[in-house]
């Protein structure tokens, strides 16, 4: 292969290991409709991303021949610096959010349903006809029932279910059912992961579904939430937590207003120690508004972070769905715009000097 097309090709992989890299932590998320500087920024950022993407495609079209290539390579520097400074118009638009404190739209189902199942049809008695099996969340806390629903057109006689671990193919518990929904109760001995295997005898012949999920005996419950009070540009909420073992632990939460409408998401990490510990969530200035003054938290997330490689993350929980934000004023805050880490300057100057050169 001729050495240009390597070197474009090595620059192009560059370019977007870079851009990875870059954004991976300050992906903010923004509300349409709120504040003019979220809609600016969601501008820039959607404006930039695809300006990129363009570009790219662009580039690796011009690799058809070898006057081409040439082309494009005496090309390449002004469109890698082209490129790099849509990034860092991109990224300062990010830095308008803290990445503790981040705008949510009513679409962002990732954040909004962080323990969603993904029901999948799959064809069955050789692919005439499509089955699932369906839960109302993927990640089950002990003592919680695990409820499985089994979906078909095709009449049923009945159901051997399953539960097993998937990596010691060890038996967890078995249960013959001829309806089509049926509950299990777990035990705090049960794996992390676990295997749900269902033999489905149709009336028209036998079939074969699993699926996977999620089985936690809680490390930590988030028990209340105490009043909110400010702390400069931020609205802490403190949160009363049961720590069963000591750790490293992130808490993700969604803020709403009392409407069902999201405001923001929230996170952060802190060591937590055996016992009774408060866990602070903050929400920044930049994504309230001063007409609203009562909050839930909700989508509560509560993870015990691995402290080496190889060690599986733990989880907590909840030990309500919805908590009830008592009446914070929003004037008490400070309107001073988020101020970006040292590592956020950092990158943000990488991406300058690049862009100038």
């Amino acid at each position: 292969m001729n050495k240009n097309a390597l070197f474009i090709g090595a620059l192009l992989v560059t370019s977007a290991a870079t851009f990875h890299w870059i954004m991976q932590d300050s992906t903010a998320q923004t509300m349409v409709g709120e504040h003019s500087s979220v809609k600016t920024h969601q501008k820039i950022k959607a404006a930039s991303e695809k300006q990129l993407k363009k570009e790219v495609v662009q580039t690796k079209t011009d690799l058809i021949s070898l006057q081409e290539q040439d082309e494009a390579l005496k090309a390449l520097p002004q469109e890698l610096t082209k490129q790099f400074g849509l990034l860092s118009k991109a990224y300062a638009a990010d830095m308008i959010y803290p990445s503790y404190s981040t705008p949510l739209l009513s679409n962002d189902k990732s954040y909004l349903e962080p323990n969603h199942f993904s029901e999948v049809k799959i064809p069955v008695l050789d692919g005439a006809h499509k089955a699932s099996l369906s839960l109302d969340k993927y990640r089950f806390s002990y003592p919680e029932p695990i409820t499985v629903t089994l979906n078909s057109d095709l009449a049923v006689d009945h159901i051997e279910y399953e539960l097993l671990d998937p990596e010691t193919r060890k038996s967890l518990t078995t249960q013959y059912t001829q309806e089509l929904t049926t509950e299990f109760s777990p035990q705090k001995e049960w794996p992390q992961e676990v295997r749900i295997k269902a033999v489905i005898s149709f009336v028209d012949g036998k079939d074969t579904l699993t699926t996977d999920i999620q089985f936690s005996n809680p490390v930590a419950y988030v028990n209340s939430i105490e009043p909110p009070y400010s702390a400069g540009s931020d609205m802490i909420l403190p949160l009363n937590v049961e720590v069963k073992e000591s750790g490293n632990y992130r808490i993700r939460a969604n803020l709403f207003q009392t409407n069902g409408k999201p405001i923001a998401s929230l996170n952060n990490k802190e060591k937590l120690s055996q016992g009774d510990a408060v866990f602070e969530l903050k929400a920044h200035s930049s994504v309230l508004k001063n007409d609203v003054t009562e909050f839930e938290l909700r989508n509560i997330t509560v993870e015990k972070m691995s402290d080496f490689p190889g060690e599986k993350t733990r989880y907590g929980t909840s030990r309500k769905t919805v908590f009830t934000i008592s009446s914070f004023d929003i004037s008490s805050l400070s309107d001073e715009p988020y101020q970006m880490s040292e590592q956020e300057k950092e990158r943000l100057r990488f991406l300058n000097d690049i862009a100038q050169q």
